[in-house]
């Protein structure tokens, strides 16, 4: 029997307030001498598990991968420390602190994950030096929005959104009611936190259920309320930052992600024609870290494949 690419071993770190964040650590059958450690950050509504294509790929190249649950999806808990974009970062801190205490990193974040890596370069800058490159997939400099565009179909986006989040907000009892009696298989149902450990991450469509309304009503708010730092703090990494989006994206525009780049003139910036936001492949950070700058282009090839994003209607799912 053939060895397999790599194993994914379960780890669980404790945050600063105590959080027990699970990590999934894949390590490759024969790693590279002084290759870099993958960091990938996923986006609200979903989970760890929509990274499994990339740290197949990047295993197979002989890179170590670690990705997580951020707080409040999938197998961690919400915990008792404020929602905040500051103590999401702050988990991904204790996580490089005692997972990957040493040696070269890639870090990628997508859409919520983006803005995660986008305060951590601001709050943690110890980190700076290991860094070989960034990749911002549907990333923002600005806090969420439920208007993506100004035609027709953005408008009814945005009224169906804003009615998800005032139901949210205002009723969250009310909305967990109907969302315990959805079937098991449903992406909205609710069901209680499992006792026994993970042996893995969650499916994507599974990242909220044991998530309270309540809970994805207060990060709704801290992604609208949200005031990014300076992004000039990211030009220290020069072309070793690359920028993509969808040039149809729905819930992060391309043009916002265009706005980011204007204030990061050696940043890289690719727009894919995807009908939908995509998480596009982050080996590109490692294999080409060093490149020189270049004219920004869009690209036509297609993006790399991935899992199916959770459903979009509720207000969450701006970051996901």
């Amino acid at each position: 029997m053939r060895n397999p690419l790599s194993a994914t071993e379960v780890l669980s770190v404790s945050a600063a307030d105590g959080t027990r964040l699970s990590v999934y650590r894949d390590t490759p059958a024969r790693p590279r001498p002084g290759g870099a450690t993958v960091v990938l950050v996923h986006g609200a509504s979903v989970t760890a598990d929509l990274w499994r294509v990339h740290a197949r790929l990047l295993t197979g190249l002989g890179l170590s991968v670690v990705r997580y649950d951020q707080r409040a999806h999938g197998h961690t808990p919400r915990g008792q420390a404020p929602l905040t974009i500051r103590q999401l970062a702050d988990d991904l801190h204790q996580i490089l602190t005692r997972v990957v205490p040493a040696g070269p990193l890639v870090l990628a974040g997508h859409s919520l994950g983006a803005l995660v890596l986008q305060e951590l370069a601001a709050l943690h800058p110890q980190h700076q030096a290991r860094i070989r490159g960034m990749v911002l997939l549907s990333a923002t400099a600005r806090g969420a929005t439920v208007l993506p565009g100004r035609d027709p179909r953005s408008w009814l986006l945005a009224a169906g959104r804003s009615l998800a989040a005032l139901a949210c907000t205002r009723a969250p009892r009310t909305v967990d009611f109907l969302r315990r009696r959805l079937p098991t298989t449903h992406p909205y149902s609710l069901a209680p936190h499992p006792d026994r450990p993970a042996d893995g991450p969650p499916r994507c469509r599974h990242g909220i259920r044991h998530t309270h309304t309540r809970d994805l009503a207060g990060l709704w708010q801290c992604l609208r309320r949200y005031q990014p730092r300076d992004a000039t703090v990211l030009n220290q990494f020069g072309d070793r930052l690359l920028l993509m989006a969808g040039a149809d994206d729905r819930h992060i525009p391309a043009a916002h992600t265009k706005q980011l780049a204007a204030q990061l003139p050696a940043a890289r910036l690719e727009i894919l024609p995807a009908p939908r936001t995509r998480c596009p492949s982050a080996t590109r950070a490692h294999q080409r870290p060093h490149r020189p700058p270049h004219r920004r282009t869009e690209p036509h090839h297609p993006p790399h494949p991935q899992d199916r994003s959770f459903p979009n209607s509720l207000p969450s799912g701006q970051f996901h």
